[in-house]
């Protein structure tokens, strides 16, 4: 029965506009006729309890229709009730849809989908529609007046899988301070990840391929800065840590094809070509695979 009931409602919010419908839901609560006197905790629950209950078991398709549904609501005349409560109610759509697929979910598929689906929009990094650019809360809460990013989650609980993915998108190279991502990875505390889809594995494993992921990006990482913190009493996740940064990247010279990947990829990143761009550029497939990140 519970499988015939999980079905029955995929199919019938495949049938409409998620986000269209439930505002529609909110606003005719009898509670909710006078705006003036409305807050969030009015109307998260419902808007957490509906977006849970698609995001907990979706798949990589019905999610694509999830993303087209939000897309077309934030992009649409704004609601009878102005800015103010479109403006919320947009934000909580989002931390929700954040918080289900990175901190509950952690499917690599998915995230790699809400990349391709939003890329256009990240030139405005406050743009509702720029998600892997907002924050959200990794322990839910409605609304909420800070969070941090997805990048910045996934370097703290090392999911080298979807690290990868974002790397490749260049999220890390839109980074103020990149190098505060690579200190998250080596000394941010352990902590167990608890995810709908998400076997564990060996953390520190995790963390030596997301420190070799990112010297695939980086110039030079701080980590002189970083011997600093351990001698004052910082615990890395891994003891030999160092020796998953490659030289060139803190003590020699780069290398010289890594600084050609480099500029190469920055040229691309402007125009949102990463990566989807690398692969029609006239080059042998290893090179195109490096420029990826691959190797």
């Amino acid at each position: 029965m519970s499988e015939l009931f999980r079905l029955t409602c995929k199919l019938s919010w495949l049938k409409k506009n998620v986000f269209i419908d439930l505002m529609d839901r909110i606003v005719r609560r009898p509670s909710l006729q006078f705006p003036g006197q409305w807050g969030y905790h009015c109307y998260e629950p419902r808007i957490y309890r509906t977006l849970a209950k698609i995001l907990r078991n979706i798949e990589v398709q019905d999610f694509e229709t999830l993303i087209t549904d939000y897309i077309t609501f934030v992009k649409r005349p704004q609601y009878l009730f102005g800015k103010h409560v479109n403006h919320e109610f947009t934000e909580i759509c989002a931390n929700t849809i954040l918080y289900w697929i990175f901190a509950r979910k952690g499917n690599p598929a998915l995230v790699e989908l809400l990349l391709k689906k939003t890329k256009e929009y990240w030139q405005d990094r406050s743009c509702s529609l720029a998600l892997i650019l907002r924050t959200f809360t990794p322990v839910y809460c409605p609304c909420p007046p800070s969070g941090i990013t997805p990048l910045l989650y996934v370097a703290q609980t090392r999911q080298s899988s979807i690290l990868q993915i974002l790397l490749q998108y260049g999220i890390l190279e839109r980074e103020k301070n990149p190098k505060d991502i690579v200190f998250k990875i080596v000394f941010y505390p352990s902590r167990i990840r608890i995810m709908d889809d998400h076997e564990l594995v060996d953390i520190q494993e995790d963390a030596k391929l997301c420190l070799l992921l990112c010297s695939r990006v980086l110039r030079y990482i701080p980590v002189s800065e970083f011997e600093k913190q351990q001698h004052f009493g910082r615990n890395p996740i891994i003891p030999d840590w160092l020796d998953y940064i490659p030289p060139g990247r803190y003590k020699s010279a780069c290398e010289l094809l890594h600084l050609c990947r480099m500029a190469i990829r920055k040229q691309l990143l402007p125009k949102n070509m990463l990566p989807d761009g690398i692969f029609i550029l006239p080059l042998p497939a290893f090179l195109q695979h490096y420029l990826n990140l691959e190797k």
